[in-house]
C-alpha cells in the first residue's frame, strides 16, 4: 500500500502542479476592459445589467451590417453569442431585439471615437426626474407636457437586461476581438459557419443584489450560520459641498439670520451613462461646476465687503450630488433644514454656522447645462406656477433684468423663456415644493436639450468646444463660461448689497480654462496637484482617466467632491500664515469657530511646495436619501417623497477570450480521459498486486538466491 500511495502522489502532483499555467494558456484576459453595465435598485425594481455567477459565455460575432444582425437572431447555429457592436448600431431597438432574442449572452460596445457616433443618444428617460419633481402632480406640466426637455432620451438606462454589457476602448483588446478571435476563427465565409474551435468571450459581473431595493436591505441584514450579514446592496450618496460668503456663528449673540436674507446658488455635481467609469459629463455636470467655482472666486475677491455689510444678503454656494436620481442632494439638504441642523455640525455639537432652513432663502439661482447655446444664446427658466404670486412675479422679473444687463455689460446673449413655460428638470424644484421663492435656472437650451448626448457617455469635451490639450489653452468654450460666470457674479453682488458691481469683479478667463482641464482630463494638472495633501497627490498620480461623476454609494465620498470642496475653500477662504500640516486645525479652545481648516501642499516654489492651511466656510454635508436613516424606520418605500435608489455589490467584472471545440470533440475529449483514468487504474492494480516481484530489493533477491 505504500507504493500505491506514492504513485497516487506523484500522479495528483503532476496533474495539477501546473493548473494555473494551464489556465494562463487557455484564456486571454481583456484587462483594460472594465467599463460594465452594472446594477441598481429602487424602491419597485431592478435595472441593469447582470451575469451568471460563473459568467456569461457565448461565440464571439461583430455586427458589422443588418446580416450580422439577423445572423445573430436567427440564422447562426453556434448561439449563444456575445456581440461585439459598433456606435451606431447601440440603441434601445437593437439593444432589445438581441436581449428578447434569448440567443445572446453578453455585448460588448465599441467605445472608440474612430467610429462613427450617433447624432443623439441619452440613456436618460425624455422627461427626466420627473416623477419627484415641482410638477409631478400638476396637471398642467406633468410628464412633460408643455416640453419634452430630453427628446434624445428613451430610458435605455432604466431597463433590466439581464445579460451583461461591456465597452471596450482599448486599441489592443479591439484588435484582439476583431482580428484574433472573431476573423480567424467565427466570422462565416460566404454565410456558412467556420468550422471548430471557435472563439469565445466570458463575461463576469454578478451583481449580488436583486428584485429592488427593500427586498436587497433587509436580505443584507440577514445572519446565516452565525456570519455576520453580507451586503448586497448600497444606498446612493455621496456629500454636497456647501459654503457662505459670511461667517455667522451660533455663539455670537448678535448673529443671526433673518428671514429671506440668504441667496442660494447652485448646480449639480453627477450625473450618470450606462457603464461604470463612462462618465465624462462634459455639458451636464462640468460646465456648471466650472462656472460655480469661478463665481465663487470672483466673488471671494469682494467677501469682506459683503461680509462687514450688515444689510447685505448671505450668498451660499450649493453643488449637489445624487441629484439625477431623483433629487437626492437637494432633498436632503431640505430634510436637514426641516430638521433644525442644516448646515451640519463641525465639531461635538459645539461649533457651527447659524442655521439656514426654507424660510432664509430670498432668492435661488441655478446653473444647469451651460455649453450648447440655442440660438448662440443662454435662457433664463422660472416657474409659472411661482409667478402668478404678484410680489414674487416682481422678483423674478427683477432677477432677470439684472442679470441680462449684466450679461450685456460682459458680452454674453442672455435672454429668457417667459412666463409659463415651466422649469427644466433643476434641483431648485425640490425647495420650490416646500415654498414658493423667487427662482431662476440658467441654461443653454430654451426649450428641449440642446445636448444630444445627456446622461451618456459620449457627453465629452470635444462636443461642447473645450478639447484641449494644454492646461493654460482658454478655448472658446473657457471664453463663453468666463462671460457667463462674470455676469452672475455681478448679479448676485447686486441682489446681495443692492449696488451695481464695478468692472473690477469679473471671472478669470484661466481660472475657468484651467478648472475645464482639470476636471475632463486624468488628474494631474497643477491646480488639483496644489489643492491636496501629499497622501492624496499619489492617489491623483495612479489615476489614468476623468474621474467619473457617478454619485456612487452614500458610505464612499467621491474624489470630484473632495476636490470640489478644496477648490471652493480656496476662492473664499483665507491662507492662515504659520501653519503646519499637524496644526491646521480648529483650535480647541476657540468656541466662536465657524470655519473649517484644510491643508494644501500649496503652489510651487521652486522645486519645494508652499504648504496653504485654508481657513474657509466649505464643508461637506450628507447627499444620501433620507430614506436610509435609522429615523425614517417607518417610512413608506411607495409614497414616491424621497429617492430610493441603491447600487447592488459585486465582486470583480472580468472579461475574457478562449476557444471552444465541437461538440464531437468534447465528447471525444471525455471518452479518452475516461478511458485513460480506466487504464490508470488498471495499472495501479496491476503495479499494487505484483509489488512484491515488482519492488524487490537487491538483498532480498540475494537472500533468495542463497
Amino acid at each position: 500500500m505504500f507504493h500505491l500511495r506514492i504513485f497516487l502522489l506523484i500522479f495528483f502532483i503532476s496533474a495539477f502542479s501546473d493548473c494555473q499555467r494551464t489556465t494562463n494558456k487557455m484564456y486571454v484576459d481583456l484587462t483594460s476592459v472594465t467599463g460594465g453595465c452594472f446594477r441598481n435598485l429602487n424602491a419597485t425594481h431592478q435595472i441593469g445589467c447582470s451575469s451568471a455567477l460563473g459568467g456569461n459565455v457565448g461565440v464571439l460575432h461583430y455586427i458589422e451590417s443588418h446580416k450580422d444582425l439577423e445572423w445573430v437572431l436567427s440564422d447562426g447555429p453556434t448561439a449563444p453569442f456575445v456581440v461585439l457592436m459598433q456606435p451606431l448600431d447601440f440603441n434601445l431597438t437593437t439593444v432589445m431585439k438581441l436581449v428578447n432574442s434569448k440567443r445572446v449572452n453578453g455585448i460588448l460596445l465599441i467605445n472608440s471615437m474612430n467610429y462613427t457616433q450617433p447624432a443623439k443618444f441619452s440613456a436618460d428617460h425624455s422627461c427626466p426626474n420627473d416623477a419627484y419633481g415641482l410638477y409631478h402632480n400638476s396637471s398642467e406640466y406633468s410628464k412633460c407636457q408643455q416640453v419634452t426637455w430630453n427628446k434624445a432620451g428613451n430610458g435605455i438606462f432604466f431597463k433590466d437586461f439581464g445579460i451583461s454589457m461591456f465597452v471596450v476602448d482599448n486599441v489592443t483588446d479591439l484588435n484582439h476581438l476583431i482580428v484574433e478571435c472573431y476573423e480567424k476563427f467565427n466570422k462565416p465565409v460566404d454565410g456558412k459557419v467556420r468550422s471548430y474551435p471557435l472563439c469565445a468571450i466570458q463575461l463576469k459581473e454578478a451583481m449580488d443584489g436583486a428584485k429592488d431595493s427593500v427586498t436587497c436591505i433587509r436580505r443584507s441584514s440577514l445572519y446565516t450560520n452565525l456570519n455576520d450579514p453580507k451586503i448586497l446592496c448600497d444606498s446612493l450618496g455621496d456629500k454636497n459641498v456647501i459654503a457662505t460668503i459670511k461667517t455667522v456663528s451660533t455663539n455670537v449673540t448678535n448673529d443671526y439670520r433673518e428671514p429671506d436674507s440668504v441667496i442660494v446658488v447652485g448646480t449639480q455635481m453627477d450625473s450618470f451613462s450606462m457603464f461604470f467609469n463612462e462618465f465624462m459629463s462634459s455639458d451636464n455636470t462640468v460646465t456648471g461646476i466650472v462656472s460655480l467655482l469661478a463665481i465663487a472666486e470672483a466673488l471671494g475677491k469682494v467677501r469682506t465687503e459683503i461680509s462687514n455689510d450688515p444689510k447685505a444678503k448671505d450668498i451660499m454656494f450649493a453643488f449637489f450630488q445624487g441629484e439625477s436620481w431623483d433629487y437626492i442632494g437637494s432633498s436632503r439638504m431640505l430634510y436637514e433644514m426641516e430638521k433644525g441642523r442644516f448646515p451640519s455640525k463641525l465639531k461635538d455639537g459645539i461649533r457651527m454656522l447659524k442655521l439656514i432652513n426654507i424660510t432664509h432663502v430670498s432668492h435661488f439661482v441655478e446653473l444647469r447645462q451651460l455649453g450648447l447655446r440655442d440660438e448662440g444664446k443662454l435662457w433664463i427658466h422660472s416657474d409659472p406656477l411661482s409667478r402668478r404670486t404678484g410680489k414674487i412675479d416682481t422678483e423674478i422679473g427683477k432677477m432677470i433684468s439684472i442679470l441680462k444687463e449684466a450679461g450685456s455689460a460682459a458680452s454674453v446673449a442672455i435672454n429668457d423663456t417667459g412666463k409659463t413655460q415651466p422649469l427644466p428638470p433643476a434641483s431648485v424644484q425640490r425647495f420650490l415644493m416646500k415654498r414658493a421663492l423667487p427662482a431662476i435656472v440658467v441654461t443653454d437650451h430654451k426649450k428641449a436639450y440642446t445636448n444630444q448626448y445627456f446622461n451618456s457617455r459620449l457627453d465629452l469635451p470635444q462636443f461642447i468646444n473645450a478639447s484641449s490639450d494644454h492646461y493654460d489653452n482658454v478655448t472658446e468654450q473657457s471664453e463663453e463660461l468666463t462671460k457667463l460666470s462674470t455676469a452672475i457674479a455681478r448679479m448676485l453682488y447686486k441682489l446681495s448689497t443692492g449696488k451695481d458691481a464695478s468692472d473690477s469683479l469679473s471671472v478669470d478667463p484661466m481660472t475657468v480654462a484651467h478648472l475645464l482641464f482639470c476636471f475632463q482630463h486624468p488628474p494631474h494638472c497643477e491646480l488639483f496637484n496644489q489643492s491636496v495633501d501629499e497622501i492624496d497627490l499619489k492617489v491623483l498620480q495612479e489615476i489614468d482617466r476623468p474621474f467619473p461623476f457617478y454619485v456612487s454609494v452614500a458610505k464612499n465620498t467621491n474624489h470630484i467632491t473632495y476636490l470640489t470642496q478644496k477648490l471652493l475653500a480656496q476662492y473664499i477662504g483665507d491662507k492662515v500664515p504659520d501653519k503646519t500640516k499637524d496644526t491646521c486645525k480648529v483650535d480647541d479652545n476657540d468656541k466662536n469657530e465657524t470655519c473649517t481648516y484644510l491643508w494644501m501642499q500649496g503652489s510651487l516654489n521652486g522645486t519645494k511646495r508652499e504648504g496653504w492651511c485654508i481657513r474657509s466656510t466649505a464643508q461637506l454635508s450628507d447627499a444620501e436619501s433620507p430614506v436610509f436613516l435609522s429615523e425614517m424606520s417607518d417610512y413608506d418605500w411607495n409614497s414616491g417623497v424621497y429617492s430610493t435608489w441603491t447600487e447592488s455589490t459585486w465582486t470583480s467584472f472580468e472579461v475574457r477570450m478562449f476557444l471552444i471545440p465541437s461538440e464531437q470533440f468534447k465528447i471525444f475529449t471525455l471518452a479518452f480521459g475516461l478511458a485513460m483514468i480506466g487504464v490508470s487504474m488498471l495499472i495501479v492494480f496491476f503495479v499494487n498486486t505484483n509489488a512484491e516481484i515488482l519492488f524487490t530489493s537487491d538483498e532480498n533477491v540475494s537472500q533468495q538466491n542463497s
